[in-house]
C-alpha cells in the first residue's frame, strides 16, 4: 500500500518520479490524512516500489524488512519536511511551502559535508538530497539535506536489517548558498540557535505588539467609521445649505 504524505506539491515541469503519477487515493492508497484533490501532496512509494528500486541500483534488499524500511523512510522525509518548513516559517513568514522536486544525490558531498568529513574529522553522511521549494511566488529555493548515522559504529545505519540498535539519524537541512538571500539565511538561523533564549523573547515581543496591534485597529474600526458617517452629514448638510 501506499501512504500519502503530509507534504504539499508545487508546481513543476519536471516529470514526476514513476510512483508519484497517481496522488489520488485508491483502494491502495491509505493517506495519513484526507487529501483536497485540488491540493496534491506527494505520495510515497510502496514497499514493493521501493524493493524494486533499491534492486535497480544494485543492493540486495530483505523482502521481510521492508515494511521497516519504508516506514523510516516515511518518517525520516516527514522530518525533514518538518525542518523546511521551521526555515521558512521563522525566517520568511511562511509556514505552507510547497515541495516542487527533489533530488537524491548520495555520491555528492556537499561543502560543508566535506568541511566537517576532512576537518572536524567526522563521519561522512549516507546520503544526500537537494529539495526545491515554492513559497507561492513561483521563485524556485533549493535546500540541500545531509543525511548521518548516528550510530556509525554500527553495521548499518540504525534501524537497518544490519543493525539491532533503535533509529538514530541527523539531518543537516540548510538553504543551497544559490544566491546572497541564502547565506544570511543561514547566518540568521545560526544565531537564533545559538541564542534562544533572546530570540524566542523577540519573537513573543512582536507577537504580542501585532496582537495588540490587531486589537487597537479593531477598536478604532467603529470610530473610524462613526467619524466617516459625520463627516458625510455635515458635507450633505453644508451642501443643502448653501442650496
Amino acid at each position: 500500500r501506499r501512504i500519502v504524505s503530509t507534504i504539499p506539491r508545487g508546481e513543476t515541469l519536471t516529470p514526476a518520479p514513476v510512483h508519484q503519477a497517481q496522488t489520488t487515493p485508491t483502494q491502495e492508497t491509505v493517506p495519513t490524512t484526507t487529501p483536497d484533490p485540488n491540493d496534491p501532496a506527494w505520495v510515497y512509494p510502496s514497499e514493493q516500489q521501493f524493493y524494486n528500486a533499491m534492486k535497480r541500483k544494485g543492493y540486495q534488499p530483505d523482502a521481510q524488512s521492508m515494511h521497516t524500511v519504508v516506514s523510516i523512510h516515511n518518517a525520516v522525509n516527514e522530518r525533514t519536511w518538518s525542518l523546511v518548513q521551521k526555515w521558512e516559517a521563522t525566517l520568511h513568514d511562511c509556514p505552507n511551502p510547497r515541495l516542487v522536486r527533489f533530488l537524491g544525490r548520495p555520491d555528492d558531498r556537499s561543502p560543508r559535508a566535506l568541511f566537517n568529513e576532512y576537518v572536524l574529522m567526522k563521519s561522512p553522511p549516507f546520503d544526500r538530497h537537494d529539495w526545491v521549494v515554492d513559497r507561492g511566488d513561483g521563485v524556485e529555493r533549493r535546500y540541500v539535506i545531509d543525511f548521518y548515522d548516528g550510530n556509525p559504529q554500527t553495521g548499518g545505519f540504525a534501524g537497518s536489517a544490519k543493525s539491532n540498535k533503535p533509529v538514530s539519524m541527523h539531518l543537516d537541512v540548510r538553504p543551497a548558498l544559490d544566491d546572497p538571500m541564502a547565506a544570511v539565511d543561514r547566518v540568521r538561523m545560526g544565531f537564533r540557535e545559538m541564542l534562544p533564549g533572546i530570540f524566542g523573547e523577540l519573537d513573543e515581543l512582536q507577537k504580542n505588539n501585532q496582537s495588540a496591534l490587531g486589537r487597537k485597529m479593531t477598536m478604532l474600526q467603529p470610530k473610524a467609521a462613526a467619524s466617516a458617517a459625520a463627516s458625510d452629514k455635515a458635507y450633505a448638510d453644508c451642501t443643502k445649505t448653501r442650496s
